[in-house]
């Protein structure tokens, strides 16, 4: 990783000194390195005053430029031989000491326009180590400096500066530890104001090149305090090179740069079209609700393409990552967004950059400048928030005068991004989708989010971001968040209640609860249903979803009619109906429920007694009917069954009480003398009399119970007295008293 962060741009060239012979030595003479000087700034020399009246347009190959040797042999080596229009002229007014505002097509190579003067710019100062930093290039991510540090250190290998790139992910100390004697740094704007910040001896006043790569971007908002902050640590008598396929010409952007009478520069101004020449554009209306069925309908029909799809936020990437992932479309999937690590940020772009067929779920993060190899296919799940950004998104395909197709998903109250592009002169076409060819994936995603919790997290995260994306969005025109079916998206997504949105509260135009109405929950169960049993009796997605032919990778696409406008989103579009604004509360649902006259569920009692199994079932219907009072009949009879209960159940309890005082009885007994076990023989059989009589009436049961107590209790007395006084006379007699 310290060879990724920095580096010296000649260390390619450097091979140790070997020793020679003396034949050597006197056949080939050796050049001193007075004399190499000398050459070196003659040649300066002449390039400097042959560039000065130099046209742009004479220019065919890089030798026709004054370019150093070094320069030119590395340019060879790569394999670039011929500019492009913007290289032409970018590299021409740069290497006159110029600022320039270039503006070019995406994949025209506008990298090389600017790495190519900053090169030649140094070497002309014979720059070196000890005298800092000359070059600044600010990029707006990561993925794109670290793409430009890899252009430089090819293009530059032959000279002797020092090249660093800062970014955040890398450890900063080891970057504190030599950004000091680097010549030339690429990094973002955050990481560049941290140096400032926070690295001792970090100075800038020698600077002699400031480089904006995508350059409207970093003007932007977003990034408007971090580069003013930069911006008021560089010296005003510096060069400036601005270069963007969305060009900004706002004067107090360029104010902010001190810019001295820059040259615009659009090679494509006069094109037909702002895209490249072999791209093609087109754009289908789909509903919210539909948008992810037809998603996973065009991957299944494209598995041997190479596809990027663009959304709004990094929750909806995250959510649609997994989901397909657990769907397993049968092609390699990845996802990039801005909250991963860096070190996997670079994996997973060089991964797509390395593979054939693949799709790569991403936000626009990916959009800007990133030069992915063969792409086929540009997908824009979200509208984007501009045309700008439109252009910059499907501009990571058909580069460098290859071919490629871009398709645009909207919905039907975004119809104004078309007339947008249109007068940007983007030239987009109408498809329509094959309903034959669509697949819904509806109750899959409601299995996913019932069995795990994280994933219906994720729903839950995604959708609000999108909401939020679309409500913060300026473009009123193009976006409307009022006309967002977000019941029908939610179910879509595999949930059964829409999420709340806590960020509307302050929006006059309320869009409805966030509960899910009965309706709605009815409806929803009512899809899902046939749904889990078509689920349940397949034996797996992929071999129903897969039964199609898909060698045709054009199935899910159809061309739009001339007569027709989108059939079948009208055909399936619902009956718009009135819809009020009030808040459903929990009163009104149960009036609803008691106007409907729905039947009420029984309430099941159960008895305290483990032994007794019968349940009492008691009708609240009774209860609804008698809405005068209280019924006196019914309630006396209801007594008196409860009476009767309460009986049985002392009955028992009094007799239970009578079993357990005469077995204590009989173990006492039994303590005592052995001669009153022989009394007790007969205790037995009475107990089985009583057991035989116990089919008698209970009042007459009960009065054999206490009689027979009472003679029990004088019978043991008797017996139990006559047998001691039998037992005093045994033992006198045995000892012969008396």
């Amino acid at each position: 990783m310290e060879e990724e962060n920095h580096a010296n741009l000649g260390d390619e060239t450097s091979n140790p000194k070997k020793k020679k012979n003396k034949k050597n030595i006197k056949t080939k003479p050796k050049t001193s390195k007075k004399q190499l000087k000398e050459n070196e700034s003659l040649e300066k020399q002449e390039k400097s005053s042959f560039v000065q009246d130099l046209d742009p347009t004479t220019v065919a190959s890089f030798t026709d430029l004054p370019l150093s040797t070094r320069t030119q042999d590395a340019l060879r080596e790569v394999g670039f031989t011929k500019p492009t229009d913007i290289q032409k002229e970018g590299i021409v007014l740069a290497m006159q000491h110029r600022d320039v505002l270039g503006a070019a097509k995406t994949g025209s190579g506008k990298t090389l326009a600017f790495l190519v003067p900053v090169l030649e710019i140094l070497w002309q100062e014979s720059w070196s180590p000890e005298d800092g930093m000359g070059a600044m290039i600010i990029s707006p991510t990561r993925e794109l400096a670290l793409q430009t540090y890899e252009v430089l250190r090819k293009i530059g290998k032959k000279h002797d500066f020092s090249a660093g790139l800062i970014i955040g992910g890398k450890d900063l100390e080891e970057e504190q530890q030599r950004i000091t004697n680097t010549n030339i740094i690429i990094g973002t704007p955050g990481r560049i104001l941290q140096h400032f910040d926070e690295t001792p001896n970090f100075e800038c006043f020698n600077l002699k090149v400031l480089v904006l790569d995508e350059a409207d971007r970093i003007l932007d908002l977003g990034f408007a305090q971090t580069l003013n902050a930069i911006i008021d640590c560089l010296p005003r008598d510096r060069q400036t090179l601005l270069y963007s396929a969305t060009q900004t010409k706002s004067v107090k952007d360029l104010a902010r740069l001190s810019l001295k009478k820059p040259n615009y520069i659009d090679v494509h101004e006069a094109a037909k079209y702002s895209t490249p020449k072999k791209l093609i554009q087109n754009f289908i209306y789909v509903e919210l609700h539909d948008k992810i069925n037809f998603l996973f309908s065009f991957i299944r029909n494209h598995l041997k393409s190479k596809c990027i799809v663009f959304l709004s936020s990094c929750k909806q990437v995250k959510f649609l990552y997994e989901v397909f992932r657990k769907l397993r479309p049968g092609i390699p999937l990845t996802a990039l967004y801005g909250k991963q690590k860096q070190l996997k940020r670079v994996a997973i772009y060089n991964r797509f950059c390395g593979i054939q067929h693949a799709v790569m779920f991403a936000t626009d993060i990916a959009a800007r400048g990133l030069d992915f190899t063969a792409v086929n296919w540009v997908v824009q799940y979200d509208c984007p928030e501009s045309t700008d950004t439109y252009i910059h998104r499907v501009g990571r395909t058909a580069r460098f005068e290859k071919g490629g197709q871009a398709l645009l998903m909207l919905l039907p109250s975004e119809q104004e991004m078309v007339n947008k592009l249109t007068a940007r002169k983007v030239p987009i076409h109408e498809l329509k989708s094959n309903p034959k060819k669509l697949k819904t994936i509806q109750g899959k995603l409601q299995s996913f989010c019932v069995q795990d919790q994280q994933m219906k997290d994720w729903a839950q995260k995604s959708i609000v971001s999108y909401v939020r994306s679309v409500f913060l969005q300026s473009d009123k025109s193009v976006f409307n968040v009022t006309k967002l079916q977000l019941d029908q998206f939610s179910t879509s997504c595999g949930l059964m209640a829409t999420p709340k949105l806590q960020f509307m509260k302050k929006k006059t135009k309320k869009m409805g609860p966030c509960e899910v109405s009965e309706q709605t929950l009815q409806q929803t169960i009512e899809s899902a249903t046939p749904n889990l049993n078509a689920m349940s009796s397949s034996q797996r997605l992929g071999d129903d979803i897969c039964s199609d032919d898909d060698d045709d990778a054009d199935d899910v696409l159809v061309a739009k009619s001339s007569n027709l406008h989108h059939e079948n989103i009208e055909a399936e579009k619902p009956s718009e109906t009135s819809r009020t604004n009030k808040r459903v509360t929990k009163a009104k649902l149960a009036k609803a429920v008691i106007n409907k006259n729905i039947t009420l569920g029984s309430k099941i009692v159960f008895s305290d007694d483990e032994e007794d199994e019968d349940k009492q079932l008691v009708n609240e219907e009774e209860e609804e009917e008698e809405k005068d009072g209280i019924d006196i009949r019914k309630a006396k009879e209801y007594m008196l069954r409860e009476d009767t209960v309460d009986y049985e159940k002392e009955k028992q309890r009094v007799k239970l009480k009578h079993k357990q005082t005469k077995e204590k009885g009989k173990r006492d007994r039994d303590e005592v003398s052995p001669g009153v076990q022989l009394l007790m023989s007969d205790d037995d059989d009475n107990e089985e009399q009583e057991e035989a009589e116990e089919e008698g009436g209970p009042l007459k049961r009960r009065k054999y119970d206490e009689v027979r107590t009472d003679d029990f209790e004088e019978d043991m007395r008797t017996n139990f007295t006559s047998s001691v006084q039998e037992d005093e006379g045994l033992a006198l007699h045995l000892l012969g008293v008396g």
